[in-house]
């Protein structure tokens, strides 16, 4: 899979997206998309140290999925930004951040709810509903 074109696509789906990038299941990054323009709050190793966080706690969501299914995504909000975390398959996650300051813009801009809607239906792979 071309990490790369995914996450092209998933930056030019929603103006309000930051930045996005794939990591493998423990956290360790093997692609990123950032906004130009956008300056990121955090350092590269403060990234890398909040992504391998993010990225045991989706581990034990995946403990609970014989019980509850498999985790869609999640969501952490903070004051300055909003940060979804996705599967990609088995092995991979995809995070994807917006500012808490976002303003929608028109009809294909908006808030979290329209972003985690573009990005599933990036993933889902049906071309109906990108």
């Amino acid at each position: 899979m071309n990490f790369e074109n995914l996450l092209k696509r998933i930056m030019d789906s929603d103006m309000n997206i930051r930045h996005s990038i794939v990591t493998d299941k423990d956290g360790n990054i093997l692609a990123t998309n950032h906004r130009e323009g956008i300056t990121n709050y955090l350092s590269p190793e403060e990234t890398a140290s909040s992504l391998k966080r993010a990225s045991v706690a989706w581990k034990g969501r995946n403990e609970l999925a014989p019980k509850i299914g498999r985790g869609l995504y999640a969501v952490a909000t903070f004051e300055k930004l909003t940060r979804m975390t996705f599967p990609l398959g088995d092995e991979n996650l995809i995070f994807v951040s917006m500012g808490s300051d976002t303003v929608r813009k028109d009809l294909h801009e908006g808030g979290q709810k329209q972003i985690i809607e573009h990005v599933l239906n990036i993933l889902s792979k049906d071309p109906t509903k990108q």
